[in-house]
């Protein structure tokens, strides 16, 4: 199924995670960019990041991953991923295969892949309670729920070199999209 609002098809299991955790630990859903070197190479598939992560050279893992015309799943919501120290326990963690060096122009040209994206992360702020809002590293540190970046969570809780998904990545239109897709699911129409 190729619609952003299919469901996720089950990929290789992710080599690495912290073990099982309650629904009510969920606090934040946190966004990733797959960084493969180009936008055509199976690295960039979602396919491709669960292959990637079901290596168990690959210190990094994450619940979905979403391309432009597919979801995969490498981990259950209620296992922790090793997504991004430090919202890890209290986070679903998704990555879009796209690049932190991008442009807005570069992300807003795969738009297919930004609304599955949206849409995913929609299903998510609705099963876990989680408002639709962003969450900048202030409101990480105060245990704010909602929306956040690799690189905030990175500012909020340890350093490192994770700068995803990039400054260029279009928050405003995600989280638009995002909250139209939460009140449909909501209204019962998806």
């Amino acid at each position: 199924m190729t619609g952003v609002t299919a469901p996720c098809t089950q990929g290789p299991r992710a080599a690495h995670d912290s073990g099982p955790r309650r629904a009510s630990t969920i606090r934040w859903i946190v966004l990733h960019s797959a960084e493969a070197a180009d936008d055509t190479g199976p690295d960039t598939t979602a396919e491709g990041v669960a292959r990637y992560f079901a290596l168990p050279s690959t210190q990094a893992s994450t619940q979905l991953a979403v391309d432009r015309d597919s979801c995969v799943r490498m981990l259950p919501d209620l296992v922790i991923p090793w997504g991004a120290k430090g919202a890890n326990s209290a986070g679903l963690h998704v990555e879009i295969c796209g690049r932190a060096a991008w442009t807005d122009t570069a992300w807003l040209a795969r738009p297919t892949m930004l609304d599955r994206a949206a849409y995913k992360v929609a299903h998510w702020c609705y099963n876990y309670a989680i408002p639709a809002r962003y969450v900048t590293p202030a409101g990480l540190l105060s245990g704010r729920k909602g929306i956040t970046t690799h690189n905030d969570v990175n500012l909020a809780f340890q350093g490192g070199s994770h700068w995803d998904p990039g400054p260029g990545f279009p928050r405003t239109v995600f989280m638009t999209s995002v909250k139209e897709h939460l009140r449909a699911i909501e209204a019962g129409r998806t």
